[in-house]
């Protein structure tokens, strides 16, 4: 018929692709949890390293000022 527009071919079979989609290969970061817009904490914990800093250098400054009254 010419109105027919069924193929008598047969049917391809489609090519063969990935087993499985890993989502992991295209996250990079996570995501931050959501959280209740009342929520008035900081986001993460405070960092250690400024109070680190500061332990080392109080006796640092400390024997420098006593070496400086000394001079």
């Amino acid at each position: 018929m010419p109105l027919c527009r069924h193929s008598t071919l047969p049917a391809l079979p489609a090519p063969p692709g990935p087993k499985a989609v890993r989502l992991s290969h295209y996250v990079v970061t996570r995501r931050l949890a959501p959280r209740p817009a009342n929520d008035n904490r900081r986001p993460r914990a405070v960092p250690a390293w400024p109070w680190a800093v500061v332990i080392v250098a109080a006796p640092t400054l400390t024997a420098a000022l006593i070496l400086a009254q000394l001079i």
